[in-house]
């Protein structure tokens, strides 16, 4: 305590300290944190009474601060000035107060201790604030010595949560329970910010009950209230406190609607008996098919986690699907993963469902609409510093039921739609091993793949549509490829890359369908070396509105001819896109089954332009050209194709199938305002035609912001002679395809935006999907309503002919803090 600090004068008339009085000491560990204001001004009450009686002030703190069982922490007070009033036995610090202990804050005009009831009140804008960030704030704070007990008039607390309890009085009992009377919850962070601002949501009740042990919020006679209006009223309930992520209570309820299910209504109850098991019931009410029970049991372990989850129903209606799989009484699935942690590098687990049939989870609206299967799968990883392990084994289910598709001439069905399931192959294993050599290796990098896949197939897979090839049988593939790079700079910027490469691959093939003219059975070896080497020469150029890249590339790649071209299956390399992207790349197919072979030479340059008020262009362009060998995207055991003998035809129409390739280009341009544009494209290498394009541009300005894509192929010649001259009655190819997609958001007021997108299919005249919806957003509240349509062509007949096959409306709603929901109701079957 400061010696210039006065004492009461004679008379009983209080006399005010110094200025700014400052107390700093080391005061015992408390059982509550929050006792800090009676520790400070019980010190300074025994401060005064040891001066009155002739004892040193530095022998009272020294008394004071005397820490017991060696803790101790330190306390800091300042105030405008101290006022004892023995009269009154009590002692007072006025005028911005400010107590800091054990980070806990107290501020308020005046702060005073009573010596003989042991409490403590904090008046005029009193504010305390939490270790935890929360902030209490009260007209009067009046406490008990040691804070356990008390009560706060006109209370506001402001949690970390941003949310805030207010009262027009609050008690406070045994450490631990606050109860608010005529008490309002809301979780409004403007309100926090701006306290006389009315929260847009706020919960209304006759008694707020916060046990801070249980962390659980009790309500009694309550009322939920949007923008002053009572809209429903509840007895009794209770809410986990907003500090809580788990708790045992009902979650917020769903609702869907729909011509097959008729009415639903979902009320979730989650149950978390301890701090790593919980369950989680969610039964739905629907009017049409009766009750979809649905139950998820959780456990957390020590080394990992796992769940299972059941859903099923005895429908009341089957009728309802009728010509589906879902016409059958019983229906349902099980959902169940895992992981778990071996050590920090290794991990394995397991992604799976079973389902009774294909139809289940899209009817009941348990997965979004445009999935088309179910992915199951058994996994182990494990990553290092410089290489990563990964296998697996997958299982898929369609979504899809079987179909019919007629041959033309004498109109007998075929199994082009038939046999979906057995279609989809079993994966059992896919290996995947890289790594990256942690040393040099004649100066440069040496690394390395691995590669194992065995697979089988019940019956063939023909897909002439989305060209998708796959034959019965089983087969089994191991790849190595190993790799080094270096790369050398010389005096002027040049930079040469020469890189070299070795790829072995052994396949096993047993094919079960004899008529498959594109898969050999028996066992093969391959063997592909390359030798390479890029160069790249950048010159940069500084101008007063920005700098410039310029970057011309080339690079040589030399090697065999790849080897069974169209007697190997192929299952992981028959998408393939010829871009930019992978323009420079030795090897431009996505999969191991298919190794580019030949001699080939690729060039191009890149560009880029970084202006001096921010953002950048960037401008990629190339060629890529066939020196020597036999091109593996035009092989001749490949392009013998006969309609009802259909071959892979991957690289077919890419643009690499000719001696020299069609152009690729690609642009990107970010100005860093808001606004980024991306295209890229492919042109014929003789007429300079589009054979390929994707532009997309998104940008923001003001309340509009959005999106728009566009994409153009055109279908190659052979493909499309091949196909509309096929005995499958398919309908006619289109020449090309080409669609515009766009997506637009409009702020049409501060919480208020008006929403939509659009599909248009532009090379057949129709909309694909629209959407539009209207939303409403704070910090609090958000809802939105949506209506959307799909439509499909009808592939079995003309072109012309459309089918509306869906139209949904959806509505979604979320008070934060307190739970979501969601209510859509398809308005087709």
């Amino acid at each position: 305590m400061r010696a210039n600090e006065r004492t009461r004068e004679p008379g009983g008339s209080d006399a005010p300290a110094s200025a700014r009085a400052q107390t700093r000491l080391h005061a015992p560990s408390w059982g509550r944190a929050a006792a800090l204001c009676a520790v400070v001004l019980t010190a300074l009450t025994l401060a005064d009474a040891g001066l009155a009686g002739g004892v040193a002030a530095q022998d009272i703190m020294k008394r004071l601060t005397q820490p017991k069982n060696g803790a101790a922490a330190k306390m800091f007070l300042e105030s405008d000035q101290v006022v004892y009033d023995n009269k009154r036995n009590t002692v007072t610090a006025v005028g911005k107060v400010e107590i800091r202990y054990n980070g806990y804050t107290l501020t308020a005009a005046r702060v005073t201790f009573h010596r003989v009831t042991k409490r403590v009140v904090a008046e005029g804008s009193a504010r305390l604030v939490e270790p935890q960030g929360n902030v209490i704030n009260g007209e009067t704070i009046d406490v008990t010595e040691n804070f356990r007990d008390g009560f706060v008039t006109s209370l506001a607390i402001d949690t970390t949560e941003r949310s805030r309890f207010s009262a027009g009085k609050a008690d406070r009992r045994d450490g631990n329970v606050t109860v608010f009377e005529n008490g309002v919850y809301s979780a409004c962070q403007t309100c926090v910010n701006e306290p006389t601002k009315p929260p847009f949501w706020q919960i209304r009740a006759a008694k707020i009950i916060h046990n801070q042990q249980e962390k659980t919020v009790y309500y009694e006679d309550a009322k939920l209230e949007f923008l002053g209006t009572p809209i429903a009223y509840v007895p009794y309930f209770s809410l986990p406190d907003p500090t809580v992520a788990r708790k045992t209570g009902f979650l917020a309820p769903g609702f869907l609607a729909s011509s097959t299910l008729g009415f639903g209504m979902q009320a979730p109850y989650f149950w978390a008996p301890t701090h790593d098991w919980d369950v989680t019931l969610a039964p739905t009410l629907l009017s049409r098919q009766g009750v979809l029970g649905d139950v998820e049991v959780r456990n957390r372990l020590e080394t990992g986690k796992w769940s299972v989850r059941l859903v099923g129903i005895n429908q009341s209606d089957p009728g309802a699907f009728y010509g589906t799989s879902g016409d059958r009484v019983s229906r349902g699935a099980v959902f169940t993963k895992g992981e778990f942690n071996i050590n920090e590098q290794w991990k394995w687990g397991w992604d799976a469902v079973l389902l009774s049939d294909r139809k289940f989870l899209l009817d009941y609206k348990l997965v979004p609409s445009d999935r088309q299967e179910a992915t199951s799968t058994i996994y182990m990883t494990g990553k290092g510093e410089r290489n990563y392990f990964d296998a697996r084994i997958y299982q898929f289910q369609v979504f899809e039921d079987d179909y019919y598709v007629f041959r033309k001439d004498n109109g007998k069905p075929l199994p082009y739609g038939r046999f979906l399931e057995q279609k989809q192959p079993l994966v059992a294993p896919v290996i995947d091993y890289d790594f990256v050599y942690p040393d040099p290796v004649m100066g440069g990098e040496l690394a390395g793949r691995f590669n194992f896949t065995s697979l089988s197939r019940l019956k063939t897979d023909i897909d002439q549509m989305r060209q998708v090839y796959g034959a019965s049988g089983n087969y089994t593939r191991m790849s190595a490829d190993v790799t080094w790079r270096r790369q050398y700079i010389d005096s002027i910027g040049q930079i040469f890359t020469p890189f070299l490469g070795l790829r072995a691959d052994v396949f096993s093939s047993q094919s079960t369908n004899p008529h498959i003219g594109w898969v050999d059975t028996g066992t093969y070896a391959r063997i592909m070396p390359t030798v390479g080497i890029e160069y790249r020469y950048p010159f940069i150029a500084n101008t007063t509105f920005g700098n410039h890249i310029f970057e011309p590339i080339a690079q040589l790649v030399a090697r065999p001819n790849e080897q069974y071209v169209g007697r190997l299956p192929n299952e992981d390399a028959q998408s393939f896109v010829f871009d930019t992207s992978n323009l420079f790349d030795p090897d431009k197919f996505s999969g191991f089954d298919r190794a580019e072979g030949a001699t080939r030479a690729n060039m191009g340059f890149r560009y880029t332009f970084l202006p001096t008020g921010g953002g950048s262009v960037t401008l990629l362009a190339g060629q890529s050209y066939l020196l020597a060998g036999t091109n593996s995207f035009a092989d001749p055991q490949i392009a013998r194709i006969m309609a009802m003998d259909p071959r892979p035809l991957t690289g077919y129409g890419s643009g690499l199938d000719t001696d020299r390739s069609d152009y690729v280009t690609s642009i990107a341009i970010d100005t860093g305002r808001g606004f980024r544009f991306g295209s890229s494209a492919r042109f014929d290498n003789r007429s300079l035609a589009l054979n390929r394009a994707e532009v997309q541009a998104t940008g923001t300005s003001g309340p509009l912001s959005g999106s728009l894509t566009y994409a153009y192929l055109r279908t190659p010649q052979y493909f499309y002679n091949l196909l509309n001259n096929t005995p499958y009655q398919i309908g006619k190819l289109d020449p090309a395809r080409e669609e515009v997609q766009s997506a637009l958001n409009l702020r049409m007021a501060q919480n208020w935006r008006l929403f939509g997108g659009i599909r248009y299919d532009v090379e057949n005249s129709f909309v694909v999907n629209n959407t539009l919806g209207l939303g409403f957003d704070n910090d609090s509240f958000s809802a939105s309503l949506a209506y959307t349509e799909d439509t499909d062509r009808a592939l079995t007949k003309s072109k012309d002919s459309r089918i509306l096959s869906d139209r949904v409306l959806y509505f979604r709603f979320g008070l934060r803090t307190i739970g979501d929901g969601a209510v859509s109701n398809s308005l087709m079957r």
